[in-house]
């Protein structure tokens, strides 16, 4: 067996290095988020917990949208997933106090949940209740098929 060497960059090795970090601590904790000068939360993009739970008949979904108003929460359907964007607006406040900390989530959400099964669109349900979404996805029945039909091989 042969071996080639292939010389390399070092900085090859640590290209994406940020990127994969920056990755990895954002499906670990979230967003950090980061104040203006004057101690105003900025809008990021948050990414919140969800849960896909599946029975025979349906998709049931859930999706933590703590402090997001159900007017800034939009679910768009498609046969075979949805797209859910919601947005937490920051709140100025009257009072002349700034804010030391914050380690609310202000900023854009928005997140493709793919579904293995075809749905149908029109028997979908939701609630929001105290910063959760459910939604109910109901399973689209399979077309049935016709029998089989025999194939002619020719010679």
């Amino acid at each position: 067996m042969r071996f080639s060497i292939i010389k390399r960059e070092p900085s090859y090795f640590f290209n994406n290095m940020h990127e994969d970090l920056t990755r990895f601590l954002k499906d670990t904790f979230g967003d950090m988020e980061f104040m203006d000068k004057g101690h105003t939360p900025l809008e990021m993009t948050f990414r919140p917990a969800i849960e896909v739970k599946e029975t025979p008949k349906d998709y049931k979904i859930k999706i933590e949208l703590a402090g997001v108003k159900k007017e800034d929460i939009d679910v768009d359907l498609y046969e075979n997933g949805i797209i859910v964007h919601a947005q937490s607006k920051f709140e100025k406040e009257e009072e002349k106090e700034n804010i030391h900390t914050s380690e609310f989530r202000y900023g854009k959400f928005s997140r493709t949940i793919p579904l293995e099964h075809l749905i149908n669109t029109d028997n979908a349900k939701s609630e929001f209740k105290h910063g959760i979404l459910k939604i109910t996805l109901e399973k689209k029945e399979p077309e049935k098929n016709e029998a089989a039909k025999k194939l002619r091989i020719d010679d």
